[in-house]
């Protein structure tokens, strides 16, 4: 579930706590949770500097000062918190990384779908490039949502029969939008989640750039959303508020903010869209 601002927001708290600190140790506890390699690997990045938490889409990238980065992804249901050594370890734990000073981050996973694993730097990279552009396994991203620009939406929307929710979760298109943020977005621009990609004019392509940035932007500032589920919190484990904010997700039959009308749902295939039939053509 953790979508784009979610992840904004734990990148923020990991910096803030961690940036400066040396690993001591990673220890790994559930073996889905690093698929990719052998756990063994985590050994290459113990004494190394946490230098900078970088993100892209819903990737947490922590990097370290000999260039290696570790690359965090939540799935649906993880959550990094933080914890001082020898504090109870909570159910679902699959993972403890521990810095000097005694603080721990701690992969919690009830679902397994997230991992954590090192990237692969690509040879002669530079640290100021984009994290795409630098690690292979995140090659296949578009560009981050929360800078979605209107002249980029405008080719890669141009002639897709595709619902528009379906290509905004598609993380080639943007990177970092999930169920929650395509309705609230599309919300906010005023446009049906299954209209057809390349159906929009210019000033809807431009109502939809500035609508992804300004909704994702108030997420973040309001520290992500946290469902019913509870599956988000945040580093220190308290609740977003974003979904106090929200007009369409998950409010089937509930007035819309805006015009009154009854909020409904729209289904096409497997995917479904909450969306207001007054505001939204």
């Amino acid at each position: 579930m953790p979508e784009l601002p979610e992840v904004e927001t734990v990148r923020r708290d990991v910096s803030r706590l961690f940036v400066g600190r040396k690993l001591q140790r990673l220890v790994v506890t559930g073996r889905r949770t690093v698929r990719r390699h052998a756990p063994e690997l985590f050994v290459r990045i113990e004494r190394q500097e946490l230098t900078n938490v970088g993100r892209h889409g819903k990737y947490l990238c922590l990097e370290w000062s000999d260039g290696q980065v570790l690359v965090a992804h939540l799935g649906m249901s993880g959550q990094l918190l933080v914890a001082t050594a020898g504090d109870p370890t909570v159910a679902h734990t699959h993972a403890v990384i521990s810095f000097d000073g005694g603080r721990e981050l701690r992969f919690v996973d009830p679902r397994t779908f997230g991992e954590l694993f090192l990237a692969d730097v690509r040879a002669g990279s530079r640290r100021d490039e984009a994290l795409p552009e630098r690690l292979a396994e995140l090659g296949h991203l578009g560009p981050d949502a929360a800078g979605a620009e209107p002249a980029y939406l405008e080719v890669v929307l141009a002639g897709r029969r595709a619902p528009l929710k379906s290509l905004l979760v598609d993380q080639r298109v943007l990177a970092g939008i999930g169920n929650i943020y395509a309705d609230e977005i599309c919300s906010e621009a005023g446009l049906r989640p299954d209209r057809a990609g390349g159906s929009l004019g210019h000033d809807e392509v431009v109502s939809l750039a500035q609508s992804a940035r300004s909704v994702l932007a108030a997420a973040i500032a309001a520290r992500g959303s946290t469902l019913g589920d509870q599956q988000y919190r945040d580093l220190l484990g308290n609740a977003g508020r974003y979904q106090l904010q929200h007009k369409v997700y998950g409010r089937l039959a509930m007035p819309c903010v805006s015009c009154g009308r009854s909020i409904e749902r729209l289904r096409w295939g497997a995917r479904s869209a909450f969306w207001c039939p007054g505001c939204q053509r």
